[in-house]
């Protein structure tokens, strides 16, 4: 997926929509998560919505960004990188609550004990039948079986995760035939768990299998699309641009 160019010769910096994936910057489709946006948000949502008032943009956006420096923190760790959670002068590079997700992750990753070589990080699936795009947290062997794995920092499991995860399976096993996902599902890093069953739950954490749900989330979705398709049609991705540079004029 393509997200910024730089035109070195007009010398800016144009922005593709981060919702949409490309892999020749002429044919654009939506992500897997914008279509699913079109999903009823159903009445837990608007009570929380009503009851939030203004501040519900703001609480969004914190948890958006807190999700991503945990997301971030992991595709490092996981590609041989180190983490630390402050700096010897005390400076620190995460939260609390962040730091917390990323050890709960730890406690995952103990239990898997996989090689980062027999893994797949931040896999781009495109796929040109289903019109679609997205990019997969992790693929991983667990007791001879593949996992495909979302690495997820909510509060609740909503039901688009479910469904994304399902339509992540068909698309990488479009993209990959000859190695089928097994199961799939969440690793929810903000679980209300305490008891450990082996690598399907920790302290605040649990990784809950949806895999028998696959025909009927395909199902979801494909109804789902159908309602994106009518309210977007002819979408195209937002193309912004940006000078690339700036400098103070001389008299």
């Amino acid at each position: 997926m393509n997200k910024l160019f730089l035109d070195k010769k007009a010398q800016q910096i144009n922005s593709f929509d981060e919702r949409f994936y490309t892999i020749d910057g002429k044919t654009f489709y939506p992500s897997v998560t914008t279509v699913l946006q079109s999903y009823p948000k159903g009445s837990f949502f608007e009570k929380w919505l009503m009851d939030t008032g203004r501040n519900a943009e703001s609480i969004k956006q914190e948890a958006g960004i807190q999700g991503t420096n945990v997301h971030n923190a992991i595709e490092h760790f996981l590609k041989g990188g180190e983490l630390l959670m402050m700096n010897e002068d005390g400076a620190e590079f995460y939260t609390l609550n962040e730091w917390k997700m990323i050890c709960r992750f730890m406690g995952f990753w103990d239990y898997v004990g996989i090689d980062r070589d027999h893994i797949e990080i931040e896999q781009i699936l495109f796929s040109d039948q289903m019109k679609l795009g997205g990019t997969g947290d992790l693929v991983v062997e667990i007791d001879n079986e593949n996992w495909f794995i979302d690495h997820k920092t909510s509060n609740a499991m909503h039901k688009t995760y479910r469904i994304q995860l399902a339509v992540y399976k068909k698309m990488w096993e479009l993209q990959n035939p000859d190695r089928k996902i097994d199961k799939y599902g969440v690793l929810w890093l903000n679980a209300k768990t305490r008891t450990k069953k082996g690598y399907t739950q920790g302290s605040g954490w649990q990784l809950i299998d949806y895999s028998e749900y696959f025909d009927q989330d395909i199902k979801l979705y494909e109804n789902v699309r159908a309602i994106w398709d009518e309210e977007n049609k002819n979408y195209t991705p937002k193309n912004l641009t940006y000078p690339n540079r700036f400098q103070m004029k001389k008299k």
